[in-house]
Order: C-alpha cells, then structure tokens, then sequence
C-alpha cells in the first residue's frame, strides 16, 4: 500500500460537499478511535509487520484529520454564512 501525503488526500477532498467531508471525517475517528482501543493486540499481531505499519496508518490518519477538520470549516463558512 502506498500512502500520499494528508494534505494530499485532503486536496482531493475540496470538491466534494460539505457532508461528505464530514462522511469522511467520521470515518477516520472511527480508524483512529480502532486503533487506541486496540492498540496493544494490533501492535503484537501479524498485522504490525505490514508496511506501512498500523501505527504509522494512525499518525497519518491524525495528520489526516486535522488538515480535513480545517477544510471543513472553510466548507462550512461558504455553506452557511
């Protein structure tokens, strides 16, 4: 798997509407909130071997959210005011 930079995967975002950006955030809490309940048991699996590694797919999934979480404001600012 390879991974482009957050603010690249954001970037690809812009045109899509406001809720769909809020779609896609939901979705990376979800990965994120996956991953700190589970952490201990996905970083002693087979799963950790993989490249990028989970925890690495969780820092990008961090950086990842907050680059969305600004575009959404800016979306909801030319949405609702």
């Amino acid at each position: 798997m390879t991974m482009m930079a957050p603010q690249s995967y954001v970037d690809d975002l812009e045109g899509e509407s406001y809720e769909q950006m809020i779609k896609e955030r939901d979705k990376l809490i979800r990965e994120i909130r996956h991953f700190e309940k589970h952490r201990e048991e996905i970083m002693n699996s087979e799963e950790a071997q993989i490249c990028p590694s989970p925890d690495v797919i969780y820092q990008w999934n961090l950086d990842a959210l907050g680059f969305l979480c600004m575009s959404i404001s800016r979306k909801f600012n030319e949405k609702y005011e």
